[in-house]
């Protein structure tokens, strides 16, 4: 008959279900149980349970004392709960704030110590939440009808320490538990996030995740469960929600929720807020959208426990109700944080490749999945608390009891109308949309285009026009499509391009050009002139005299803004227009009849023709920008007035961190990417360091420069300046190409200058840096190679390295090492030691041109000391070029038919030409490499020597 009384409440849970109907409030009340004493009357054992209300209102009944796990039978019971437990259903409908009730409990006599747990249940009555799935984890293997498996080593993309795996000793049920648990064990598993390709990686820890991904996919609803954390250094469970059809592109810009998340539980707390006596107890409930990474940003808030009581101590019930507009965090009930849509985005660009902004409450407008997994370390676990992993602590569990997911029966469309609200509960502020790159005003945009085909749609065009003798109209130009076309058949009037309002344009003083092309169709001689101006309002303007030369051929024009607003109005002695108030951002004034073209008509940024770029004096100065990276903690960074009188201004960095960098890098393009110069021209970064605090016993500093990761010139370490002390230093380019592992291309530069205390060791650092500048001195003959031409037979390796190329492997998988071979002397030895794809060879610092030598060949010679483990390897060599182009052909199809022999030297031959034309851009090449088959490498070993560009 209870079989049956089961199986029939189970129908009605599956029908309608008042989402958990009944709800413990064990963080809300305190229960103190008394010791069980014997009724000699009725020969049973006695107990009092006091219950006491700990919040600041009144809870409502009814309400049910369930017991569990009691040494002795209950006897005084009304009931039991689906899980079998008896109940006593108390006579108050309510418990007002701070009251106490006490209550007796009968147990039936036994030989054996009383124990007992009791909790206090709520009914809540709500039947518009109708559940719709369910994992109760009752089972006795994990249901995967509802669940799958990942299975990865691929660290989550912040490089968290686990392998994901399917084993049953990472994820199994018990006692109608869930248990995923994280080990301590070295595993080998695929490095890709799905699985997939041959790439593999090794982790120190083992860990599972199961995501419920076209098995269970939801758009809005209540989603339940209830969970007891791990604890320790380095643990990171999460439970969690990822979109299933990622409609508006890549994390995060399709969003993500976070149901709850902890790191480090029990650990000693770093929250600003903490007595420094309670462990870290916080868990957290997060949003994360905007656009794709790493432009996006996240928001939520964190939630302790009553009492300091520890989330790994005991299970609680976690919670989230999503609807449109309005997503909610609950913990045991507490509604204790909300986000709606004003304050959350999305922004993706869209198949023809346009910046889109989402609908107001995009991304959380499509259906996602859940997620169930515990992380190791990681960017956040690993860099928080006592920071690191502490490997004592393993094996850890995060055990769930059970995951329930409902709708909104009311309105199962958006998902409005069954909402558990408190009013207590924090409205998160989180980040409104930013300008779309089409969308920023003229002020910020990093080239101020004008006229390029039509005229800029914010501006307009205008005549000064007092006799009518000037004209303009949009001509149609062959191979340049629309240009502006000027008719002046006086010498009165200009043309005029006007802002939409006056606009400070300060920025561009120090590093801004105007640039046009412009060719002269018709004049009454040969040569003409015209002002070209600059307007703050007459008599503000400024301008420039130029000279035209009648003819069918374009000539370039370009003025730096700052010398044409110094060089004042030749019309009226005394005035000048200033980049702070500009009105018309090009003003040309033809000064004697013509008929003129113009056409690519913009400021923009110079940077390639000056003989010194500032990038910080007193203030950033465009088209350069200050920003970090931080992986965890926080870095301070202001504009301060320094206690030096003759500086003026400085840039002040505060790391509350061990894991950061500053760099000063270019603006954001249309399409998002940073601005790229050539500076090959200049010989030197130059800056002010001026340390303030620096509590560390290693005082190291570090500096790099960038051209787009990877291609960068590695960290090189400078000397420590004494404390309180401006030091200058000068970095010579030269000495940035040629540090070990550089791959810098200073002919593409967005990134002159990173700087940051060595990694890993910051915290308490306190110093400005002024004067951060692009130096020269102006002899162009020992400017920085950028390119080395190869016209003449030429050795990169013979009995050691050419200058510029050194030993490299792509994935610390292979050691690259100089040996001496008793045949052929001092050589290249690689030996493929470890179990990740890997390929190795020589990499030069500065890309080399063969385009001189295209009939030649490539030779070298080489010993295969042994073969790789996996016996179907097969040898290949690979030429890459700095521009990602490549060719990668067999060792086997070298001109001679050699075929590669264990234990001996073998001289190889390769057309360069037909290298070019297998894919690689040989005026650029900058590896040479030489390995087995990827992922088939470990075991093998060869020693290189005499590698030539030869005819």
């Amino acid at each position: 008959m209870r079989l049956l009384v089961s199986i029939f409440f189970m129908t009605i849970l599956f029908s309608r279900y008042a989402f958990g109907e009944w709800q413990p409030l064990d963080t809300r009340v305190e229960i103190v149980q008394s010791s069980g004493v014997f009724d000699r009357v009725n020969k049973q054992i006695v107990s009092s349970v006091s219950i006491k209300n700990l919040t600041d209102t009144s809870l409502n009944g009814p309400f049910r004392l369930v017991i569990s796990d009691a040494s002795m039978p209950l006897l005084n019971f009304e009931g039991e709960t689906a899980q079998g437990s008896p109940y006593i259903a108390l006579d108050t409908q309510q418990l007002v704030a701070g009251q106490t009730l006490n209550h007796q409990l009968a147990f039936l006599l036994a030989r054996k110590r009383l124990s007992y747990q009791a909790a206090l249940y709520q009914y809540i009555d709500n039947d518009s939440w109708e559940l719709v799935w369910q994992d109760e984890f009752n089972g006795e293997n994990i249901d995967l009808t509802k669940w799958s498996f990942e299975e990865n080593c691929w660290g989550g993309g912040n490089n968290e320490q686990q392998c994901y795996t399917a084993r049953d000793k990472n994820a199994y049920l018990e006692n109608g538990l869930l248990n995923i648990v994280a080990h301590r064990e070295t595993y080998t598993g695929p490095a890709a996030p799905d699985g997939s390709g041959t790439a593999v990686a090794t982790l120190p820890y083992t860990s599972a995740r199961l995501r419920s991904m076209h098995k269970g996919d939801w758009q809005y609803g209540r989603f339940e469960i209830r969970a007891k954390m791990p604890y320790g250094q380095g643990t990171w469970p999460a439970i969690w929600m990822l979109p299933t059809d990622y409609v508006y592109g890549g994390w995060a810009a399709s969003g993500e929720i976070d149901i709850v998340e902890a790191v480090n539980l029990k650990t000693a707390s770093d929250a600003p807020d903490t007595d420094n006596i309670t462990p870290e107890n916080r868990v957290y409930g997060t949003l994360h959208y905007g656009r794709a990474w790493p432009e996006n940003v996240h928001s939520g808030l964190h939630y302790r426990l009553p009492n300091n009581e520890n989330p790994a101590d005991g299970f609680h019930v976690y919670a989230l109700e999503w609807e449109k507009d309005e997503i909610r965090w609950y913990v045991n009930g507490v509604h204790y944080a909300t986000q709606r849509s004003e304050q959350w985005y999305s922004q993706f660009q869209d198949a023809n490749g346009v910046w889109q902004t989402g609908s107001e409450d995009a991304p959380y407008n499509q259906r996602f999945h859940m997620l169930l997994n515990l992380a190791v370390g990681g960017a956040w676990a690993g860099n928080v608390n006592e920071t690191g992993i502490d490997e004592s602590v393993f094996p850890q569990a995060l055990q769930i009891d059970y995951v329930r997911v409902y709708r909104c029966s009311i309105n199962s469309e958006n998902g409005q109308g069954c909402a558990t609200v408190d009013d207590g509960a924090t409205l998160v502020q989180g980040y409104q949309p930013p300008p779309l790159p089409s969308d920023k005003p003229l002020a910020e945009q990093h080239q101020l285009m004008l006229f390029d085909n039509a005229l800029n749609v914010d501006t307009s065009l205008s005549t000064y026009n007092p006799d009518g003798t000037i004209s303009t109209s949009i001509a149609t130009v062959p191979e340049r499509g629309g240009v502006l076309h000027i008719d002046q058949t006086g010498s009165v009037g200009n043309v005029y391009v006007q802002l939409p309002n006056v606009l400070n344009l300060s920025h561009w003083r120090e590093n801004g050009v105007l640039r046009f092309d412009i060719r002269m169709i018709d004049s009454q001689s040969g040569e003409s002139s015209a002002l070209v101006k600059i307007d703050s309002g007459w008599p503000n303007v400024s301008d420039h005299l130029l000279t035209l030369m009648l003819g069918e051929e374009w000539s370039s024009v370009s003025l730096p803004l700052s010398e044409l607003e110094a060089a004042g109005n030749r019309l009226s002695n005394g005035h000048q227009a200033s980049l702070d108030s500009v009105v018309n951002a090009f003003v040309i004034e033809p000064l004697s009849p013509m008929r003129i073209q113009i056409d690519n008509l913009r400021w923009e940024y110079a940077v390639t023709e000056k003989d010194h770029v500032n990038i910080y004096i007193d203030q950033d100065i465009a088209p350069f920008d200050v920003g970090s990276y931080v992986a965890s903690g926080s870095v301070q960074i202001a504009d301060v007035h320094s206690s030096d009188s003759q500086r003026g201004k400085v840039k002040e960095l505060r790391f509350n961190t061990d894991e950061s960098v500053v760099y000063f890098q270019t603006m954001l393009d249309d399409t998002l990417s940073t601005l790229k110069y050539d500076i090959s021209h200049f010989d030197a970064v130059q800056f002010d360091l001026n340390v303030l605090e620096d509590p560390r016993a290693d005082r190291g500093y570090v500096i790099k420069m960038d051209c787009g990761h990877p291609c960068g010139s590695g960290d090189i370490s400078i000397t420590s300046p004494p404390i309180n002390t401006w030091t200058q230093y000068t970095i010579p380019l030269s000495d940035l190409l040629s540090n070990s592992g550089s791959t810098l291309d200073l002919t593409n530069v967005d990134t002159p200058l990173v700087i940051f205390p060595s990694w890993g060791n910051q915290q308490g650092v306190v110093m400005q840096i002024d004067n951060v500048k692009l130096v020269s001195d102006g002899d162009d003959t020992n400017n920085p190679v950028t390119v080395v031409p190869v016209e003449s037979p030429t050795y990169i390796y013979q009995q050691g390295y050419a200058a510029y190329w050194q030993g490299w492997d792509c994935c610390n998988n292979a050691s690259v090492s100089d040996v001496i071979d008793e045949q052929r002397g001092q050589s290249i030895e690689v030996d493929f030691y470890g179990p990740s794809p890997t390929v190795s060879g020589l990499q030069a610092s500065v890309p080399h041109d063969l385009s001189g030598i295209m009939t030649g060949y490539l030779t070298f010679s080489v010993n295969i000391l042994t073969q790789p483990h996996d016996q179907s390897a097969q040898w290949r060599l690979k030429l890459e070029g700095r521009d990602g182009s490549f060719a990668e052909v067999l060792l086997s199809d070298n001109l001679d038919g050699i075929q590669p022999i264990v234990g001996q030297w073998q001289t190889y031959r390769f057309s360069l030409s037909q290298l070019h034309n297998a894919g690689v851009n040989l005026s650029r090449l900058h590896l040479v490499l030489l390995f087995p088959d990827w992922g088939k490498a470990q075991g093998g070993k060869y020693r290189l020597n005499d590698v030539a560009f030869s005819y």
